[in-house]
């Protein structure tokens, strides 16, 4: 039988080898646990610096619809005369017919900016119609007008990039981190919804990249191709090859889905 002064209770002094193994365990228990709580916040995703803003806002742009519901309007960088501006409607859907109607028009649209990397998109509330609108200068108009019949388009060839299918809505802002496994789930409803799809890509800098991805002919991804050959690897580290075009201040990759390749 052990020694009974080796007996533990709670309200008495500790036994002194109970004592010494406290003396020395707890702390590196705690140690431990530290160590481990710093490891596994460490390999979590940065959530990022997207940005939801709480006030509605109203642009005046030309409405597009193609490859992906958008609105241009004037910018104020001299590289990017125009600004593309992604349309989506409230949860996990796209701008749709409510775009459709006024493309090619000059319109006003009221919504919630959410943005991330210089990425924006406009939330169109349900409440909140697109419009004709003239409120525009003569000059601003033509401008405008301009870039729909004969946009800036620059090929820049044929690329490999490897990366992840994101959509573009959650990951500027909706929702924090917007990537990753933990948002496969969210991302592919929010795509398959009418969320363009969108390639994120990070260099050696830490630099992130983005590309809508389109089809070979530079149009939406939809349909069965979307769902059958696309959304399957949304949120998992893939290689894709095509097509890389510049329209305006908008990156587009066109893709042949059969190509996108698990890493």
């Amino acid at each position: 039988m052990g020694d009974v002064n080796e007996f533990y209770v709670g309200y008495l002094k500790a036994p002194p080898r109970i004592a010494v193994f406290l003396r020395w365990s707890a702390p590196t228990l705690i140690l431990a646990m530290l160590g481990l709580a710093w490891r596994l916040s460490g390999a979590q995703n940065d959530p990022g610096d997207g940005v939801w803003h709480d006030e509605s806002e109203s642009l005046v742009g030309r409405i597009g619809a193609t490859p992906y519901p958008h609105v241009c309007v004037l910018s104020k960088r001299a590289d990017h005369p125009i600004e593309t501006i992604l349309l989506v409607s409230e949860g996990k859907h796209g701008g749709g017919e409510r775009v459709a109607a006024l493309a090619g028009q000059i319109a006003r649209v009221r919504g919630t900016i959410v943005e991330r990397d210089g990425i924006r998109l406009l939330e169109l509330a349900d409440d909140e119609l697109l419009e004709r609108a003239d409120s525009l200068s003569p000059a601003d108009a033509a401008d405008l007008a301009a870039s729909e019949t004969n946009p800036r388009r620059d090929s820049l060839g044929r690329v490999t990039l490897q990366g992840e299918i994101i959509d573009p809505k959650c990951y500027s802002g909706a929702m924090k981190p917007g990537e990753g496994k933990a948002h496969k789930e969210c991302a592919t409803l929010c795509i398959a919804g009418g969320i363009p799809p969108m390639f994120v890509t990070l260099d050696a800098a830490g630099k992130r990249s983005y590309f809508l991805l389109t089809d070979p002919a530079g149009r939406a991804l939809e349909g069965r191709v979307l769902h059958e050959q696309v959304l399957p690897f949304v949120a998992d580290a893939v290689e894709i090859s095509g097509e890389l075009e510049m329209r305006d201040d908008l990156a587009l990759l066109r893709i042949d889905p059969t190509s996108i390749r698990r890493l």
